[in-house]
């Protein structure tokens, strides 16, 4: 008797940790457990309107009131390895409506990796008054003694010259950040000094998800070429993009492709800045591919996305309230990338 009560006690433990293992799955597939992975709480409302295929997107709170934070999520009714492909895929996946150019580095990188790379007139201009402390392009103070040294800025094509120089730093740029990482990301010096390594650091401290869910891409991204998890997927690319309200910005990023295999239900795309010559001493994006597993429906994902940024300088209110115009533009460009996605998705699951 004795014994079959003890059975019957395995038997209902037994029960309860396979009934609790599924709620937890479960759980971990809606909406709001994937968004509560990064540290945000979503609404009844925002929860289903993402169950039913609406992007949801909110600007977070920061500390420092020269970093802006966005996230945003949508449902894709596609399986995660059918949507991975099309990530794999970077010179189209890259590709955006507001991505002016785009360019693949290759190893090593060559000059041209930047044939399509242009310096635009206004910015070839201002560099004329550039110079320590006080220029609209974000460069080492080496590089603007560089700048005017070797331009001759009465010549008709002045303008070439300042894109034959960019190509050529742009390329080096990348020879030696694989070479060394973190320590050979550029000191930019058109407002008092700032180590772009040093604003990195401080934006990847604040991804909670990465550092907490990802530690091995977390610690990638920080100790760069050194602690490479195994099956991760890299790629160095330019860009020039349009924000809304702001300048075009030229920018070099690392990204990296990631399935933890402790989370076999998801795979991470990390997004590094490596230069940009307006606005940002920094960026991160974490991109979150999250398996949706409904009981009788069909394979499909969460996109998740918390994309960060330091800017070197965002003035709250008054006429120009550069502040309010940079949160704006960055909000509605996650929200546009993230509706493009699903229909991306929806085009993938009518083949």
């Amino acid at each position: 008797m004795q014994f079959r009560n003890r059975l019957k006690c395995v038997a209902c433990l037994v029960f309860v940790t396979i009934t609790s293992a599924h709620a937890l799955r479960a759980q971990a597939s809606t909406a709001a457990a994937a968004a509560l992975r990064h540290g945000v709480r979503l609404d009844s409302a925002e929860t289903a309107a993402v169950e039913h295929g609406e992007a949801v997107v909110r600007v977070l709170p920061t500390q420092d009131q020269r970093d802006v934070a966005v996230f945003g999520v949508v449902r894709l009714a596609v399986p995660r390895d059918v949507y991975l492909r099309r990530v794999q895929d970077f010179r189209n996946w890259l590709r955006t409506p507001t991505r002016r150019t785009l360019g693949m580095f290759s190893d090593p990188a060559v000059l041209s990796d930047v044939d399509g790379l242009t310096v635009s007139r206004d910015d070839a201009r201002d560099l004329r008054k550039c110079g320590p402390g006080a220029c609209t392009t974000k460069l080492p103070a080496s590089e603007m003694q560089r700048v005017q040294a070797a331009v001759d800025w009465s010549a008709s094509d002045m303008q070439s010259r300042i894109t034959a120089l960019a190509r050529q730093r742009m390329v080096q740029y990348v020879e030696e950040y694989r070479d060394r990482g973190n320590a050979s990301m550029p000191v930019y010096d058109d407002r008092p000094s700032v180590r772009a390594s040093d604003a990195f650091i401080a934006v990847l401290a604040q991804s909670t998800y990465l550092n907490q869910a990802a530690p091995d891409i977390a610690n990638y991204l920080r100790t760069f070429p050194r602690g490479r998890p195994g099956g991760v997927s890299d790629v160095i690319y330019w860009s020039e993009d349009a924000v809304a309200r702001l300048r075009p910005i030229l920018s070099v990023t690392h990204a990296v492709v990631y399935t933890p295999p402790e989370m076999s239900g998801t795979t991470v795309v990390a997004s590094k800045q490596i230069y940009a010559n307006h606005y940002f001493e920094a960026a991160l994006e974490v991109l979150n591919v999250t398996d949706r597993e409904v009981v009788g429906e069909p394979p499909s994902i969460y996109l998740v996305v918390d994309r960060r940024f330091r800017f070197d300088n965002l003035p709250r209110g008054g006429i120009l309230n550069i502040r309010g115009r940079a949160v704006n533009g960055i909000r509605d460009q996650l929200l546009s990338d993230l509706q493009r996605e699903k229909v991306a998705g929806d085009q993938i699951r009518a083949r």
